[in-house]
């Protein structure tokens, strides 16, 4: 009778890696003796480092040192890569959770592309739609999502995005102080305190935006906060774009005022060059360019990824959307300072995986394949350890048709809370 033979095994990344520093000496002398080539002499095991330089992931011995900078220049429990719809969040949550939070921004200003936005952000069932009598649920705002997503995002990252969209607008109302305008007038010409529809203009033909197309019901989600004072009606509220939309100041200023009552650390004009991490892949912090200097930055329980989208990447968009390479980036993701895809190169360098890349939005959409809890996830499916993501720089919930303005703000919102939180809840590796 034929033995029977063991189904192989599928190995993880993690045991590959650790395969590989363990079995690497067996392969290469299987290698000699297939060559008849003289054995080579051993090189000595390296030497670990006294803790807590060495973090308890790594494996003593033997275990590999060249990926711990000698010495960090700048530390924090959380570093946060990006100050826009998903940084400022992200670091307003880890710092209310306790974490000491350091942001890191390319520009020499706070706020991103949401300081060129609307200044709307979509939530359904929220404290503003009860209280004009607007019937919704988290329900029906999925349902509109999925159906824009035409099979193609992930049904997981919606559920969570749609859960969380009402009671992110009314944080940013009850508890950073965010204030409504008196009346809009949405485009159907019904006049509602600070919320409206979005809808269908038929005049420019194929639209982005359509409850039609799917047979859905339009209900009034675009929740619009009031400009802050001081630039409305400034054409210099999109950093020289001329005709900028003054709404997107009144998000900046409700997260930075936020960001400024915690004196929360802030380094501008500091660009994210790599992520340092354990062979193991676990993340350690960041190295980032600041003044013509290459900082190391310790991130002491987990680093945000905010850094937006990657419009501005030219090698990127060759890459994924090759049929617009050469076009000028939307204005409302290419600034001279961002856009560049920054945190998704950095990622894929540690095996990060990508969700949704090239879908032809206002910008090029995708990035990062992230979880439910905003850890990033990589090629082999598996977390990257103490890494999170979120808004334009990960992908998964948007893709087919745009579902309506303000759902980028909104997603950003979503996954920067989430993942500030859970940043924060990590043990300290060192």
């Amino acid at each position: 009778m034929e033995e029977e033979k063991e189904a192989p095994r599928k190995l993880s990344r993690r045991q590959f890696v650790k395969g590989a520093a363990v079995g690497g000496a067996g392969v290469a002398a299987a290698g000699v003796l297939a060559s008849c080539a003289p054995a080579a002499t051993p090189a000595p095991a390296p030497t670990c480092p006294p803790a807590p330089t060495c973090p308890p992931a790594a494996e003593c011995p033997p275990c590999l040192t060249t990926w711990i900078p000698e010495t960090w220049d700048e530390e924090a429990d959380v570093v946060v890569c990006g100050s826009g719809a998903m940084g400022s969040p992200a670091a307003i949550e880890a710092y209310d959770a306790g974490a000491e939070v350091l942001i890191i921004e390319s520009c020499d200003w706070l706020g991103g592309s949401m300081r060129r936005c609307g200044g709307v952000v979509v939530g359904a069932n929220t404290s503003v739609q009860r209280a004009l009598g607007v019937e919704d649920s988290a329900d029906e705002l999925y349902k509109y999502v999925i159906a824009c997503g035409e099979g193609f995002v992930d049904p997981a990252l919606v559920r969570v995005y749609a859960d969380n969209s009402g009671p992110n607008i009314d944080w940013m109302i009850e508890d950073l102080g965010g204030v409504m305008p008196a009346v809009m007038q949405d485009k159907f010409g019904i006049v509602l305190p600070g919320l409206n529809y979005d809808s269908d203009d038929k005049s420019k033909g194929d639209p982005p935006y359509s409850w039609e197309l799917y047979g859905l019901p339009a209900i009034p989600r675009l929740h619009w906060f009031t400009p802050a004072p001081e630039y409305q009606g400034s054409n210099d509220v999109g950093q020289g774009w001329e005709g900028g939309l003054p709404g997107g100041t009144g998000l900046f200023k409700l997260f930075d005022d936020a960001i400024q009552a915690r004196e929360i650390r802030e380094m501008l004009e500091t660009v994210l060059i790599e992520l340092v991490a354990t062979p193991d892949g676990e993340v350690l912090g960041i190295k980032a360019l600041s003044a013509g200097k290459t900082l190391s930055i310790k991130a002491k329980r987990g680093v945000v990824l905010a850094t937006g989208t990657w419009s501005s990447n030219k090698k990127m968009v060759r890459d994924y959307l090759p049929s617009t390479a050469g076009q000028e980036p939307s204005v409302f993701a290419a600034l001279p300072c961002n856009a560049g895809g920054e945190g998704i190169v950095a990622a894929q360098a540690i095996g990060a995986d990508l969700a949704m890349m090239g879908w032809p939005f206002l910008f090029p959409s995708g990035g990062l394949r992230i979880n439910t809890e905003a850890q990033v996830i990589d090629v082999f499916g598996e977390v990257i350890p103490r890494l999170y993501a979120g808004g334009d720089t990960a992908g998964g919930v948007f893709a087919g048709k745009y579902p309506t303005s303000g759902t980028c703000i909104s997603q950003g919102v979503c996954f920067g809370r989430i993942g500030g939180k859970n940043a924060a809840a990590e043990t300290s590796w060192e």
